[in-house]
């Protein structure tokens, strides 16, 4: 019985990252580029587990690389990327991590940067844009190739993986990958500029998913709570 107590327990404990998990991706829902946290839960229903109500649950962690919806801002250094498992490079502290989010803009120097101010990386370095040149006139080419009035200004360098399965996210929308990732150059990215790629987070999926956490969480409540009824009334018999 106290085994089935401890699974109960340990199930309780697993629905609640799963909960965590599933409303973090609701928070995030509007987030460009935005790729779903996954929690598949496992159902092992005991016999004794069945007869108190609950349910032996475990979870296997994944991240949901599908493609968001492109979505069309007109915004001269809003990229895209329409290739599967293309990833911007972004240079920051920790080294280089890896992002979906192309909403970049220009800093105090002219060089192309994320929302949180981190450089974008090119093939030959920091991409920069001419002080004369405005951002309306810089024209990104769908494999990458950024310019502006005539001139080249540099190539985005845009990575893919054989496994993205294996990237971390890190925070910031974005992504750190081992060594064992092996990182290649995206033969066909797909860039397309003016355009911002939706989160592929599904509300109604999510929520579903939510009901479902939720209703497996109250049986194995209701399966404890079972045993510490049955347990007071055998202390009752005993003490007389």
């Amino acid at each position: 019985m106290n085994g089935s107590i401890q699974a109960a327990g340990s199930s309780m404990d697993t629905l609640g990252k799963c909960y965590r998990v599933i409303t973090h991706n609701l928070a995030n829902a509007n987030t460009v580029g935005y790729k779903r946290r996954v929690e598949l839960i496992r159902q092992a229903a005991t016999v004794q587990a069945t007869v108190e109500g609950g349910l032996n649950v475990t979870s296997q962690p994944s991240i949901d690389f599908t493609q968001g919806r492109l979505v069309h801002t007109g915004r001269s250094l809003d990229v895209a990327l329409a290739g599967k498992n293309a990833f911007f490079v972004i240079e920051t502290p920790q080294g280089q991590m890896y992002t979906r989010n192309g909403v970049f803009r220009l800093n105090d120097q002219g060089q192309m940067v994320d929302s949180n101010g981190q450089s974008v990386a090119g093939q030959s370095g920091p991409l920069t844009v001419p002080a004369n040149v405005g951002p309306t006139a810089v024209s990104i080419s769908s494999d990458g190739w950024i310019s502006a009035n005539g001139q080249s200004l540099g190539q985005f360098k845009i990575v893919q993986f054989d496994k993205p399965e294996l990237l971390v996210p890190v925070g910031e929308n974005c992504f750190s990958a081992p060594k064992s990732a092996n990182p290649k150059s995206a033969e066909e990215p797909g860039v397309q500029q003016g355009f911002q790629e939706g989160s592929n987070v599904s509300v109604v999926k999510e929520l579903i998913d939510l009901i479902t956490v939720t209703r497996l969480y109250e049986a194995n409540a209701k399966s404890i709570k079972a045993h510490d009824e049955r347990m007071k009334n055998i202390l009752q018999v005993a003490m007389g």
